[in-house]
């Protein structure tokens, strides 16, 4: 239960980063009123995110636990490869998630804006910004492993863990 706690403590702190950083991006101004605005599709993309990144890693490690040999190479392209694929699964989420948090176009449901970026610029329409999006996620993502590993062993050796 305290994970769970902490983990919609987390979230809520992440949608409210998001909408401020959205909002510099475009040159808008935000109040605090609106902190929470996108709420509900940035918590449908965190779920799938990394729902989908942590079942991956884990199936890694259980069919490949070969690719952990290599202390830089496996841990980089197997976390940079796990969330690149999770990241393309909920890209049109990621991107409804821009377009409210940016004001694009007027208020409306979710469903009703993904069927409207549909309509106006077909299904590859859902899928604007991937190029720089799976570069920033493998990047991000493999080199982060690369320190979690390192620092795990560090923290192993020097006794502070079991």
């Amino acid at each position: 239960q305290l994970k769970t706690k902490q983990w919609y403590q987390r979230r809520v702190a992440i949608t409210a980063g998001e909408l401020a950083k959205v909002r510099r991006q475009t040159g808008q101004s935000y109040q605090l009123s609106g902190i929470y605005r996108g709420f509900g599709v940035t918590w449908i993309r965190t779920l799938g995110l990394m729902g989908t990144y942590f079942i991956l890693i884990d199936s890694f490690r259980r069919n490949c636990p070969h690719v952990f040999s290599s202390p830089i190479l496996g841990p980089f392209l197997l976390s940079g490869t796990a969330a690149t694929l999770a990241w393309w699964l909920v890209w049109p989420f990621e991107n409804m998630k821009s377009q409210v948090q940016g004001n694009y176009g007027r208020d409306m449901p979710l469903r009703q804006r993904l069927a409207l970026t549909i309509r106006d610029r077909g299904w590859i329409g859902l899928y604007r910004g991937i190029g720089p999006g799976t570069l920033r996620s493998f990047l991000a993502n493999g080199t982060s492993m690369i320190v979690m590993s390192n620092a795990q062993k560090l923290v192993t050796k020097l006794g502070l863990r079991d």
